[in-house]
């Protein structure tokens, strides 16, 4: 019996992990715009490129705060105080060893910088000094509170991280809004970054010791994780970092490579779009991981022919939802890049057109994954994620010098469909749903595309004749999009059996709500 009310707990996570998510994408993108205008479209280039690098180096880390978490489930439900705090100490040691692994690695790409650079830089900023606030960033938070994270996800206090992190970013936003405006100086910009991440380890920690005191720095020291405990932590981190390692690589490989053979400024243009592309797959991902705790309760208790036919309702929910904002994005995309950065700083249709396909592809495993974490099969999964990365960096540098720009994104899309969507859905079916119902659910998949190009097309048609005449007009055209897209998805589905289920299913958690 668990001592705190899961309700009541994912109900605030959802509501305040929104909050979080949308001033996540919001501050972002208001300083990039000043950063754009004030300092020259190089600077955010700098921002991504480094961002990109480090990254890449936390990999070090990557899939151990999720093992520990998922480790602490069930002594948090059995109000096993010790052994929480057990895992813990633990987390808290191996993160100080990732920290310094990380420092020095970090260091040790210094001499390497100047290739990661293909043409000017620029002029007032020291390559070198400014990777090493970046590596500060990146590092500090393994040497603070960055474990006590664990404690709170694991009694599904989420929503304590987020009311942290809104409080930072809404003070870092803030200034660093101030300073471009007031004194543009990429310097200042960069030194807010680390002083945030300071702050927001600072305040996990204050409300980590009020919410569990039990937890204190001194309990932890007296306390140590079995041998056993911890093998069976390292078994899951195994197949957890490789997993891990495709979703942030992803980008970071496309950043770097761009950076190394096209140039900085490509890096400012092409992340000017892969931000607005980026923000909607973090609204999803609320939805996603709100979901995963009901996920992970019925592969537990319901049968899998039970959870084959919740997937599909996932499918086709989630679906409607990515096929309505794949029309804004489609639709959307170049007008607004042209009132946001000027006519001057918009890349040809191919890139917004390549990112609409992207955004699709990308959601389109979503559901899938949800139930592969469920399940824990990141060990068996492990290839896909190895296969996914290789490819992506190999296929980049090859298609990189053919086509440019378009090579980079056309060759995240091809490993993403045939590795991480094709053959991962044929693995997880292997391993839980079963064979003879994986043509059902690529059935299922095939329609929700053909309907995805209609609706994209049809969508981009109708709102083509309104005109694009500043901000006004554009939300003018934001909203028909919605409601065009919407109504065409309601005449494709509305008197399908999936449909009512839906509704169905939408209405009861709307009344739990």
């Amino acid at each position: 019996m668990t001592t705190f009310n899961r309700t009541k707990n994912t109900k605030r996570n959802i509501i305040w992990g929104f909050i979080a998510k949308l001033i996540g994408l919001v501050g972002p993108f208001v300083t990039r715009t000043l950063m754009l205008y004030y300092l020259g479209v190089a600077y955010p280039g700098v921002n991504s490129l480094y961002t990109s690098v480090l990254q890449v180096l936390s990999l070090a880390e990557l899939g151990f705060g999720a093992a520990v978490t998922f480790s602490m489930f069930k002594p948090v439900a059995e109000g096993n105080v010790e052994e929480v705090a057990a895992y813990l100490n633990y987390f808290k040691r191996v993160y100080r060893i990732v920290g310094l692994v990380i420092l020095v690695l970090g260091c040790a790409m210094l001499p390497v910088l100047q290739f990661l650079v293909e043409g000017e830089w620029p002029a007032d900023v020291n390559l070198h000094l400014c990777f090493l606030i970046y590596l500060f960033n990146t590092t500090v938070s393994y040497f603070l509170f960055a474990y006590k994270q664990s404690l709170l996800n694991a009694y599904q206090r989420a929503d304590v991280i987020n009311k942290a992190n809104i409080i930072v970013m809404v003070l870092q936003f803030t200034l660093q809004s101030v300073a471009l405006v007031v004194a543009p100086n990429f310097y200042t910009f960069a030194i807010l970054i680390p002083c945030a991440t300071v702050l927001s380890n600072l305040l996990v920690g204050w409300f980590s010791k009020r919410l569990f005191p039990e937890f204190s720095e001194a309990n932890l020291k007296a306390i140590r994780l079995s041998d056993e405990k911890r093998a069976g932590v390292r078994k899951r981190v195994s197949g957890l970092v490789l997993q891990q390692v495709c979703v942030v690589t992803r980008n970071a490989f496309d950043n770097i490579v761009i950076s190394a053979f096209i140039g900085i400024t490509s890096v400012t243009l092409y992340g000017n779009y892969y931000i607005i592309m980026s923000g909607i797959i973090g609204v999803l991902g609320v939805l996603i991981s709100s979901m995963a705790p009901a996920i992970g309760n019925s592969v537990a208790v319901e049968s899998k022919e039970k959870n084959f036919a919740d997937c599909r309702l996932f499918m086709f929910l989630y679906a409607m939802i990515s096929i309505v904002l794949a029309s804004c994005l489609f639709t959307l995309y170049q007008p607004f890049m042209v009132i946001w950065v000027g006519r001057e700083n918009v890349l040809p249709f191919i890139i917004p057109a390549l990112m609409t396909v992207y955004f699709y592809v990308l959601t389109m495993g979503d559901i899938r994954a949800a139930y592969v974490n469920a399940n824990g099969l990141w060990w068996e999964m492990r290839w896909i994620a190895l296969g996914e990365t290789i490819a992506n960096l190999v296929l980049n540098l090859v298609l990189v010098k053919v086509m440019g720009l378009v090579g980079v994104v056309l060759a995240t899309l091809i490993v993403l469909f045939f590795v991480n969507f094709c053959y991962g859905s044929s693995l997880t079916f292997k391993l839980y749903f079963g064979y003879d119902k994986m043509w059902t659910y690529y059935k299922d998949h095939a329609l929700y595309l053909v309907v995805c190009v209609a609706v994209c097309t049809i969508t981009y048609l109708v709102c083509g004749l309104i005109p694009d005449g500043g901000i006004w007009w554009w939300l003018v055209k934001a909203l028909a999009c919605m409601v065009c897209a919407s109504v065409l998805l309601l005449v494709c589905f509305c008197r399908t059996k999936r449909f009512r289920e839906g509704l169905t299913f939408a209405k009861r958690v709307f009344k739990r709500g």
